[in-house]
């Protein structure tokens, strides 16, 4: 089939959605230790971290107000181990978050799976998590007299929470301080304090006074302070000022938040570039860009990229960010311009380009990303008609697991509340030991953080310098995809700031571009579709050169080819579907292969899904509040049956051996509620599916290759899993592609005459997607 016969993806899949019941499944380890033995160390506990808080000078606490941190065991790291019943019982505590703290194992209560652990690999650091509990010294106090009531006066629930408590303490200072290197003198710095529930001003004023203690200049300090979060502060520090703020007791972390600037484009060699477009039309699929503004007297971007002056931090342009700048816009519009020559004229831009000028700000000798944060955050509630934006910039340094950066996190809460999507670069220092991680804001987990690759005798593979993964809890694979960005032997062409000419360079900043480009036309160019959609879009038809994703090329190389992404080939066939869905409800996906079907040989079936669940900046571990996962069954008709004395146990199907499996119910045997999967039921501890299965997700994607006779009416389960209480639905988009080696009829046809009500997706027109210069 040539690339003309190709046929529209297809949409309306959710039509198709089946509610289904599910058991709860799993099961709670054993408590580590016995309620008597865990109730005496907590009361010791207690005294003590009440009299290390005493020990806190004043000024470095808040008035009636204390934070202790509440460990728990390493076996209770999901959150259905949060101690609801304690606070529950004890109204005066509340909870500000929690996070994962190390601890040895030698340390902690021996429960079988720790002792495993030490028998298997010795005395290594595992994880716990700890949660924050926020009261007075009186209200603590209280809880530690109620302690004392007889264990009767307990609920099961509470024994239970108490049971799994490994400590009671305080935060500790190294804990508190993350990332500054040794060589680490002075600089600015991210705090985050724990929410409080103080007025904002005098809260405010009470903050201030603490860095005031630290000899920080209050003028040169921003303060953010989100709703049900916590406290973000940027400000400049030194060595003496850490070891002032290290014991603040509502300090929840610090962290540097240096920006080393951009790469300056403006003195390299240049050359020729290919002549602009002669298109007297523009595209109306818009592109934001946030970075140092661009020249949009250049003729390559005259007609096609705007500057909107009325969103702008409040300095001056400035060449150098202005040149970098107007390279990203550049690319943006019309890709690398390696494969151009002068006398070519370049194609009319499938997008155009909104600039908003995030650099440089106010102070140029400072710079001070929480401006360039704010201006962020007032363009997309404002800019209802962009949907998709390019950010090619962030501080430098690795990111941290134990603390979300306010970049990230205005990200992600702008991603779930304005259902746009944010492209990120994940920067430039791979080759660089201790800092070759992905950098902020790449890590947020509703943005696509961008790698880079390039190519060389054909052959494409990551670029050094790009950073690498893992991503934070939640959103381990990162980068998300990768798109060339050059390097020394083979530099990306990009626009230079000298009208008609083109210069050589290299870098994250100039891949991304690419991938916001293909976003918005995903996003854009056809009915029903939503930055969601195209998320999914971008993840599943992106190539992976060892097929399995990892933390160099993510879930492998962009397809830039549009036309691809929203077709299918010959014996291929796409469905869409995209809805949201309620914690702890589970809905049925059909794969779309025809009952009696006139397939062949292996049959491929591959699968992505995007959640866009909330996140929490307080709980950095638990950062997403809902995931959602995915299960295979090949087949609708297979069943596990089992034996009266749970001994036995055989796989039938229905189909074929009705009156076995009918002999075996009257038996007494069991049939399963479901099929049988493709994915095995044996149970795994929190910490294993985080590691393991990438539990938390909100990206899924799979590939399984089937015999076509052991297929039957296969489909694909999402389950939605909400952490602890959370109500709130969640949006997803789901892709299910089947391919076949061979196939005698029409598979595209006969899925729809399978489905009816699944369409071909409707292409915007011209005259939609266009508009005069």
């Amino acid at each position: 089939m040539t690339s003309n016969n190709r046929r529209l993806i297809l949409g309306n899949g959710e039509l198709y959605e089946q509610f289904v019941e599910r058991k709860p499944k799993g099961r709670s380890p054993a408590p580590p230790r016995t309620f008597e033995e865990a109730i005496a160390n907590l009361k010791v506990d207690i005294i003590e971290a009440i009299n290390d808080f005493s020990q806190i000078p004043n000024q470095l606490v808040i008035p009636n107000e204390a934070v202790f941190c509440l460990r728990l065991h390493p076996d209770a790291t999901a959150k259905s181990y949060d101690p609801v019943a304690i606070f529950s019982d004890s109204p005066q505590l509340k909870r500000v978050g929690s996070r994962a703290y190390k601890v040895f194992v030698d340390d902690v209560a021996k429960s079988a799976r720790i002792q495993k652990i030490r028998s298997d690999a010795g005395n290594i650091e595992t994880a716990g998590r700890l949660v924050f509990l926020q009261t007075s010294i009186a209200g603590i106090r209280r809880f530690c007299d109620e302690l004392d009531r007889p264990e009767s006066k307990f609920s099961a629930a509470m024994k239970l929470e108490i049971q799994r408590i490994e400590r009671f303490d305080l935060l500790q200072s190294n804990e508190r301080v993350m990332g500054f290197s040794p060589d680490w003198i002075d600089g600015r710095v991210e705090l985050v304090f724990h929410p409080s529930s103080i007025e904002l001003t005098e809260y405010k004023g009470i903050i201030y006074g603490m860095l005031s203690e630290a000899g920080i200049d209050i003028e040169a300090c921003r303060f953010r302070k989100y709703l049900n979060g916590p406290t973000f502060v940027s400000c400049p520090l030194n060595r003496k000022g850490i070891d002032v703020l290290q014991d603040v007791n509502p300090l929840r972390s610090m962290h540097p938040l240096d920006f080393d600037g951009i790469p300056d484009v403006r003195n390299l060699d240049t050359a020729p570039a290919p002549k602009p477009s002669t298109s007297t039309t523009k595209s109306a699929i818009k592109v934001g860009m946030f970075d140092g503004g661009l020249d949009v007297t250049l003729p390559h971007l005259a007609g096609h990229a705007e500057e909107d002056a009325s969103f702008s931090v409040s300095s001056q342009l400035h060449p150098m960010y202005m040149a970098h700048g107007s390279a990203v816009a550049g690319a943006i519009l019309y890709g690398e311009l390696n494969s151009y020559d002068e006398l070519d004229c370049l194609p009319p831009p499938n997008v155009s380009v909104v600039s908003f000028k995030a650099l440089p700000t106010s102070d140029t000798n400072d710079i001070d990303l929480y401006e360039s944060i704010d201006l962020i955050e007032k363009v997309v509630p404002a800019r209802k008609d962009i949907c998709v934006y390019n950010i090619s910039f962030g501080p430098r340094g690795p990111i941290l697991d134990d603390s979300i950066s306010r970049f990230t996190y205005a990200l992600d809460y702008l991603s779930v509340a304005h259902r746009v999507l944010f492209v990120v670069a994940v920067g430039n220092d791979g080759e660089q030991m201790g800092f070759d991680r992905i950098q902020s804001p790449s890590d947020s987990v509703h943005s696509i953080g961008v790698g880079a690759f390039s190519s060389a005798n054909g052959k494409s593979e990551v670029a050094a310098y790009s950073c690498k993964g893992p991503g934070r809890e939640c959103g381990k694979i990162k980068p998300d995809v990768a798109a060339f960005g050059g390097c020394i032997d083979n530099p990306f062409h990009m626009l230079s700031s000298l009208p008609g000419r083109k210069i050589p360079r290299w870098g994250t900043s100039f891949a991304s571009p690419l991938v916001a480009s293909i976003g918005a036309q995903a996003a854009a160019m056809f009915d029903r579709s939503s930055p969601l959609l195209a998320r999914a879009l971008i993840i599943h038809t992106a190539k992976h050169p060892e097929i399995f994703p990892d933390g160099k090329l993510g879930h492998g190389l962009i397809n830039r080819n549009i036309n691809e992404m929203l077709t299918c080939s010959e014996n291929s066939v796409t469905v869409a579907f995209q809805n949201d869905i309620a914690p702890r409800t589970s809905i049925r996906l059909p794969v779309p292969l025809p009952i009696n079907s006139q397939a062949k040989g292996l049959v491929k079936i591959t699968w992505t899904i995007v959640g866009l669940p909330s996140v929490d900046c307080t709980c950095p571990a638990e950062y997403t509040t809902s995931c959602i996962e995915d299960v295979f069954y090949p087949s609708s008709t297979r069943f596990s049956f089992t034996s009266p004395d749970k001994k036995k146990r055989k796989v039938l199907d229905t189909n074929l051996y009705t009156e076995e499996a009918s002999l075996l119910v009257s038996e007494g045997w069991t049939k399963s509620l479901f099929p049988v999967s493709d994915s095995g039921n044996q149970y795994k501890y929190e910490l294993d599916r985080r590691a393991i299965d990438c539990k938390w997700e909100p990206i899924v994607k799979r590939e399984t290759r089937k015999r076509v006779k052991s297929l039957s009416e296969p489909f694909i389960t999402l389950q939605c899993i909400g952490r602890g209480l959370t109500l709130d639905r969640m949006g997803y988009a789901a892709l299910i592609t089947v391919d076949v080696e061979e196939y005698s009829g029409d598979l595209y046809t006969d899925v729809r005459s399978q489905y009816p009500a699944l369409s071909p997706i409707r292409l915007r027109t011209e005259a939609e997607t266009r508009i005069v210069i």
